[in-house]
């Protein structure tokens, strides 16, 4: 039976693939991570495989790695993920990993954006370590963007009113566990492009609105309000992958990412069935929640 170590397995996408693989392991263990000690303990006294793994601490991984077959790798908004991912991958080449799924972001590989370009180097990395991997690509992730919703009913966005894919957690978490259970043989060498449906924010807004009978407001904000943020973040590297998150939003306004204004549903590729709307996520998230 396949162990899969699960890196980010506390966060907003990971959360949701653990969520997944609780309903289905088949032929699957499962090893969960965190940085944070107490959510470890937590984990374990749940019955769960858990282990301490700070990508910023090489000397963890060895002992997350053991007996690892396959890898779900994500690395937090830093420039520092370059150097997380190369010392990782080079741990788990050497683990004997077989399979590495990588969840980068929707680029089109010729993008002027520095953390689309790290993350593309992270993946020519990993495609040149000798083990299998998958790709997966996801769009805007409605839960980060509407998470306020559900307590101040309001949400704002930093690329004006700008038509852009999106594409929710579930979905995003769905298709790596599928992937994670059916393993390199199927989805070796794959790139999964993740993008349910396009709409600006102001739309976004509208559709809540009506699903919750209620005035959802969405704030139409720019780069500037985003870059003047920015300046106040302390962490260096935090700090540059922001900019580059800026850089992005300047690029979205003056209409150079057309490429990300597209559906490209793998969602349905890989479960066979579509993703998830955003309307019916509210449906899900919302009103379920009483928002």
């Amino acid at each position: 039976m396949a162990r899969a170590l699960i890196l980010g397995a506390s966060g907003r996408v990971g959360s949701q693939l653990v969520k997944e693989l609780d309903k289905n392991h088949e032929g699957l263990r499962v090893r969960l991570a965190t940085r944070r000690a107490e959510v470890a303990d937590r984990w374990r006294s749940q019955g769960r495989e858990a282990v301490v793994l700070d990508l910023d601490r090489p000397e963890h991984f060895a002992v997350a790695l053991e007996g690892v077959d396959r890898v779900f790798l994500l690395t937090g908004y830093t420039a520092d993920m370059l150097y997380q991912s190369k010392m990782f991958v080079d741990a788990a080449a050497q683990a004997g990993v077989e399979h590495i799924v990588h969840l980068g972001v929707f680029g089109s590989g010729r993008d002027r954006i520095p953390h689309f370009s790290w993350h593309e180097l992270i993946e020519t990395y990993i495609e040149a370590s000798g083990m299998a991997w998958t790709h997966l690509h996801p769009n805007v992730i409605t839960d980060t963007v509407l998470a306020p919703v559900a307590e101040t009913g309001a949400f704002s966005v930093s690329w004006q009113e700008s038509a852009l894919g999106w594409v929710c957690a579930a979905d995003i978490g769905a298709v790596a566990a599928a992937v994670l259970r059916e393993g390199p043989d199927r989805h070796g060498g794959e790139n999964y492009w993740l993008s349910t449906e396009v709409v600006t924010g102001p739309q976004v807004a509208d559709i809540l609105s009506e699903v919750l009978g209620t005035t959802i407001t969405c704030s139409v904000a720019g780069p500037d309000d985003l870059a003047s943020y920015v300046g106040t973040i302390p962490s260096a590297g935090d700090r540059l992958y922001m900019e580059s998150a800026v850089a992005t939003m300047r690029q979205t306004v003056l209409g150079n990412m057309a490429f990300q204004a597209v559906v490209r549903d793998d969602v349905r590729t890989v479960l066979g069935r579509p993703g998830t709307t955003v309307r019916e996520w509210a449906q899900h998230n919302l009103l379920s929640t009483g928002g």
